[in-house]
């Protein structure tokens, strides 16, 4: 699992308006469904991304090579 996280870390995405305040935006990616769920910043990181309702990765920074639509 670490490679795929790795994968869409790195990746240019662009990402969509999401559905809601607590998950501000989604993104496809190889038929996968991509969702960004805000935290309880700064007890927790800022980000999590979700992959196919699975949480795969929490992150404070905004990757450079991601777009907000």
């Amino acid at each position: 699992m670490t490679t795929k996280v790795q994968n869409y870390m790195e990746e240019e995405l662009k990402w969509n308006e999401g559905q809601g305040p607590n998950h501000p935006n989604g993104a496809k990616m190889n038929g996968d469904k991509l969702v960004i769920r805000l935290n309880d910043f700064p007890d927790e990181s800022l980000y999590t991304l979700i992959v196919n309702d699975k949480e795969v990765a929490s992150f404070d920074d905004w990757p450079k090579q991601w777009s907000r639509g």
